[in-house]
């Protein structure tokens, strides 16, 4: 199992995260700078590597208890990893909007399925770059 100073260079997630941008990384490889370093017998690749694989899917859901049960993760790990996921996920809640995003006619279809049986409807219509709004309204 060779060290992180064994490997080239070139081939280490710090440098080609500088030299390529975090693209150009695997997911281990961005969790591997993160962690910083490994432990004894596994460098800090193979233990990224072994946490994408326990976790997959459920990565943006594991808790520090979760990591606490990984070998080579102690507490201090445990809260970079979970910190670092609850980071992500306040930018991404304060990101998401509202807008709804009407890509085909189904998507209008079932946008207005509701209003079908309303004698009053009000649509709002986005048009040109979202600077105008086309409302309609109609008495039956």
């Amino acid at each position: 199992m060779p060290k992180i100073k064994d490997i080239p260079k070139i081939d280490r997630p710090r440098e080609r995260f500088l030299q390529k941008g975090p693209d150009a990384l695997s997911k281990s490889d961005l969790l591997a700078i993160l962690l910083g370093s490994g432990i004894k017998g596994k460098n800090v690749r193979q233990l990224s590597e072994n946490i994408i694989k326990k976790f997959g899917k459920n990565f943006l859901n594991i808790t520090v208890n979760n990591l606490l049960e990984v070998s080579g993760i102690g507490q201090v790990k445990a809260l970079q990893i979970a910190s670092a996921i609850s980071l992500v996920k306040r930018f991404y809640d304060e990101n998401k909007t509202n807008e709804i995003v009407i890509k085909n006619s189904q998507d209008v279809l079932s946008l207005t399925y509701d209003l079908r049986d309303k004698k009053k409807r009000t649509f709002g219509l986005p048009l040109f770059k979202r600077t105008k709004c086309f409302t309609e309204k109609r008495n039956r």
